[in-house]
């Protein structure tokens, strides 16, 4: 029928599968091509599926990341390799022809030479005979200890006794920090990579031996060890930082895997009640929830009614009271009483499962901004090391020289020496490329528990940008659930009697206007009528004979081809258009026997929504539907859109989107239905409503808002805001400082203290900024 939206609520079969809960050798699970808009993309794109996963443990900051998928990419055993930084994961796409335990072996060697390890399963350490020591495993926390007892000592004994003591003090608590980064300076080396072990052991290093050489001189200098363990005690210290900052930042994705149980109580044949692994349960079986329990897996309730806490999974706050034939998530909570599920997902495939993998995509993302910082830090540490050497070498080597042709005083050497070496520390790039993925990820785990789904970080440099937003309206603006809110009876039928012949004829319909009719008449009680050489005109109506009557129903264009709709039926037709409902003509024999009027309720948040948006600055709001104009104009008026554009196919909203754009416009567009798809697409910024809203819009889609209706989105929007606010802070603060330390360091003003602050301390700093996304605080900066 043309009377109704045009909006199609049909699904598609596109499974989301989550990734193996511990990491340790599951499989990718999405078989879907994620929909980028702007410039978001992998870290690392994989020549082809992988066929191994491994979770890496306290992985503490991105260029360990980055050192740890370079050496495992480089293996002969392996054709290519990723790892997410934010999630841990690391991918591995074997060699042909290589055997998997082969690659494990070979995995995990290259990764510990990193100084990092695998989380591996018992049986996979029996296999691999990989058990490490209790030494080994504890490594890097002794090695720190034992520097900060070494460094309390040397304190102590520089304020008692001084002396020869205090510098082997100092010196013993920076070669337990060399300990520990040497043996990965030297595996970067081996990988032709200069990393930032590289540039501080050279500088400690070089401070221990400068120190020597001026004890050997006969001139002690205990400042001299004690700034080299100091600097590397920071730096190991800063960077168990950052990897407690980012652990936090994952906690919101492991908690979500989480939320299921790891069993479901399995209703049998007989009734009773056995556990069995979530692993194991099918589609179709019926599984008991216990009040105060999980609800295991997606599905429709069967018996009893509660009450379920959606909030970890959908961002609702308010407990939703369900009963019979109502729609559960897996990891929502039953508050209430018990009740029985069939469940409709497995859990490789439910809404959770497809939460967390979007989740772990997101994070996987890449922003313009975090490839600036990429690109900046690649020529901005060897252009310090180049000035380093410059410094060191250089400029006392031509003093010296020309202090030999008596032009001047012989230069001292150990002072522009320990500047090359405060230049080297102040190279390290960890605050720098830290910056970014730390407000990206605070910022997606925020918004995840806000029940709002981000793809990645490019989308909340877009969500800022964004000056016009286009609504679909069934679904959307509207509950997406028609209703008959009248009839008015005519030629003297009864009210009953019409909807009876309506909905004789709608039985044959899947259209959601059809559904309200057929339910109005089983509510009102009026017997079924059978239909027979029942015909569905399309964008029409529908056609048939009841009791030996030509019956039609349709819209009243149609209506007119049958019957004169003038008189009290015209006046039916127009009573519904203004109220904002689609009139239904019901015509028996070639008269007009009576007008349903059907409407698509507002959600009742979707005004303060729109409102909230207005006063964000975002003025340009358009609603586009295929509903006839005087519908979508009541229901605008209602919502208080700006714009309304009604009669619309899917390829006119992507006209209608792509001229908002040519106007200099950065749009986003708002749908739930496979037909808003394409403008989806077509928007700088795609966003899909509902957990269960459609597969193929869930796919296109950039941001999936899990409510169901629009009251995160004006939050959404104000968090991209502030997250872009954060994100450019960090940058400029972590350049601004790091150069403003680097001209004083090359001017001999700042020293190997100030060094560790740009270093270390820059890092901290642009890490907890970064983590005050991950709060419910609305601060504006």
């Amino acid at each position: 029928m043309s009377g109704h939206d045009r909006h199609d609520h049909d699904h598609c079969g596109c499974d989301a599968h989550g990734h193996d809960a511990h990491g340790h050798d599951g499989h990718c699970g999405c078989g879907c091509d994620d929909h980028a808009h702007g410039d978001a993309a992998p870290a690392h794109g994989l020549s082809g599926a992988p066929d191994l996963t491994f979770r890496v443990a306290d992985l503490d900051c991105p260029n360990c990341a980055r050192a740890v998928e370079e050496a495992v990419r480089g293996l002969p055993e392996v054709a290519d390799a990723s790892l997410t930084y934010a999630t841990a994961t690391l991918s591995v796409v074997s060699a042909a022809g290589t055997e998997p335990a082969a690659v494990e072996r070979a995995v995990l060697d290259a990764v510990r030479s990193c100084g990092e390890d695998l989380e591996l399963t018992d049986e996979q350490l029996e296999r691999l005979d990989a058990r490490r020591g209790w030494f080994a495993g504890h490594r890097a926390a002794v090695l720190l200890g034992a520097s900060a007892a070494l460094i309390v000592a040397g304190v102590v004994a520089e304020a008692t006794v001084g002396g020869l003591a205090t510098a082997w003090l100092y010196t013993a608590a920076a070669l337990a920090g060399l300990a520990f980064i040497l043996p990965l300076a030297a595996a970067s080396l081996g990988r032709r990579k200069a990393d930032m072990n590289v540039l501080m052991s050279i500088a400690v290093v070089g401070a221990l031996v400068m120190g020597l050489v001026e004890a050997l001189g006969g001139h002690l200098e205990v400042d001299t060890f004690r700034d080299a363990a100091i600097v590397i005690f920071l730096d190991q210290v800063g960077e168990w930082l950052e990897g407690w900052s980012m652990r936090r930042s994952r906690g919101s994705v492991e908690g979500l895997m989480e939320l299921a149980p790891e069993t479901a109580h399995v209703v049998r044949a007989d009734g009773s009640v056995a556990d069995e692994p979530l692993a194991d349960v099918e589609v179709g079986w019926e599984v008991r929830v216990l009040p105060g329990e999980r609800v295991p897996l997606d599905g429709t309730l069967v018996a009893g009614d509660s009450s379920f806490d959606e909030a970890p999974v959908t961002g609702e706050s308010v407990p939703q009271d369900k009963g019979a034939g109502a729609q559960v998530y897996g990891g929502s909570l039953n508050t209430v009483a018990p009740v029985t599920v069939r469940v409709t997902s497995r859990a490789d495939s439910g809404t959770l499962a497809r939460i967390v993998s979007m989740v772990q995509g997101a994070q996987a993302q890449k922003a313009p901004y975090e490839a600036f910082v990429d690109r900046f830090a690649a020529v901005y540490t060897p252009a310090v090391v180049a000035v380093a050497a410059a410094v060191g070498i250089g400029v006392p080597l031509c003093l010296t020289l020309v202090g030999a042709l008596g032009l001047g005083a012989a230069p001292d050497w150990g002072a522009w020496v320990w500047r090359a070496l405060t230049l080297l520390v102040i190279a390290c790039p960890c605050a720098l490329v830290i910056s970014t993925p730390v407000s990206f990820v605070s910022a997606i785990s925020r918004a995840a528990r806000m029940g709002v789904l981000v793809k990645g970080g490019a989308y909340f440099d877009i969500g800022s940008k964004v000056d016009a937003v286009a609504f679909d309206k069934t679904g959307t603006l509207t509950a997406g659930t028609p209703e008959v809110v009248s009839v008015t009876p005519l030629g003297g039928l009864s009210r009953e009697r019409v909807l009876a012949l309506a909905a004789a004829l709608e039985r044959e319909s899947t259209h959601p206007l059809a559904a309200a009719v057929r339910a109005a008449a089983e509510g009102s009680g009026t017997p079924a009528l059978a239909a027979e050489d029942v015909r569905e005109t399309a964008g029409n109506g529908m056609t048939g004979t009841v009791d030996g009557a030509a019956v039609l129903v349709g819209k009243p264009d149609f209506a007119r081809t049958a019957a004169g709709l003038d008189g009290d039926a015209g006046r039916a037709v127009d009573d519904a258009a203004a109220s904002g409902a689609t009139a239904l003509v019901v015509v028996v024999d070639g008269r007009v026997a009576g007008v349903v009027a059907v409407a698509d309720s507002v959600r009742a948040t979707t005004p303060e929504a729109v409102s909230r948006l207005h006063a964000m600055g975002i003025r340009d709001t358009v609603m586009l539907t295929g509903d006839n104009a005087r519908v979508a104009a009541v229901v605008a008026g209602r919502v208080g859109v700006a714009e309304v554009a009604a009669e619309l196919l899917p390829d006119d909203k992507v006209a209608r989107v792509e001229a908002l754009r040519s106007q200099g416009r950065t749009v986003a567009m708002v749908g739930d239905g496979i037909n808003d798809a394409p403008a989806l697409a077509a928007a700088d910024l795609g966003v899909t409503m509902g957990a269960a809203a459609s597969d193929t819009a869930l796919e296109v889609a950039d941001v999936a808002l899990l409510s169901g209706d629009l009251e995160r989105l004006p939050s959404f929007f104000f968090l991209s805001r502030r997250c872009m606010a954060v994100v450019r802070e960090n940058i400029v603060f972590a350049i601004a400082v790091k150069v403003a330390v680097l001209v004083l360091a090359v001017l001999g003003v700042a020293g190997m203290g100030a060094a560790i602050f740009a270093d270390t301390g820059v890092a901290l700093i642009v890490v907890l900024n970064g983590m005050r996304l991950m709060t419910p605080w609305e601060t504006r900066f």
